[in-house]
């Protein structure tokens, strides 16, 4: 099934291949001329969140459960309603039959050990400054959003892990104030 993922939608960690939930779900909405996703949420508070998936296909019902935590998913503390369902997607679409021998990207616990102790680029801390501007985020506001993400003051000590999160979450917020429906 590995084979079936486009080269982009296959992340290696420690020497081994993990599909993204978008190839699950490229391959899911190719496979299925009426395929459904639902999402529910089972548990959420400010450390953690639980949500169950349902994915009907041709073959039939398939569920997922996801969860993400504050303590465990530091950096993504700010959106770990987010990353449970679609850690709770991943899983059912793999029950369903696609990448099943395979582990999600988004369940591996250290995705990206070097990005995790690399400082950020100079690119990624150009580009967390030009995203703010172009989503009308002040400099405080931008600090605050940096502070509560990561833990850190400053933008020159972000680690890459940590800037890419920054930059989706701008990017993010770009995307809602042009008006642009944002998956």
């Amino acid at each position: 099934m590995l084979n079936n993922f486009k080269n982009e939608e296959l992340v290696k960690v420690q020497g081994r291949m993990f599909p993204v939930v978008g190839g699950r779900l490229r391959l899911a909405h190719e496979d299925n001329a009426n395929l459904s996703i639902e999402t529910k949420v089972i548990s959420y508070d400010t450390e953690v969140a639980i949500i169950h998936a349902m994915v009907k296909t041709e073959k039939g019902v398939f569920n997922g459960l996801g969860n993400a935590s504050v303590k465990r998913d530091r950096v993504l503390s700010n959106a770990i309603l987010e990353l449970a369902e679609t850690r709770a997607i991943a899983r059912a679409l793999r029950f369903a039959g696609y990448g099943v021998e395979y582990t999600g990207f988004e369940e591996v616990e250290s995705q990206n050990e070097s990005d995790e102790k690399e400082t950020a680029s100079k690119t990624q801390l150009t580009d967390i400054f030009a995203f703010a501007k172009s989503a009308n985020i002040s400099n405080e506001d931008l600090k605050e959003l940096i502070i509560r993400t990561t833990g850190k003051e400053y933008t020159k000590d972000l680690t890459k892990k940590e800037a890419k999160t920054i930059i989706s979450i701008l990017a993010k917020r770009k995307d809602e104030n042009n008006g642009d429906v944002v998956m």
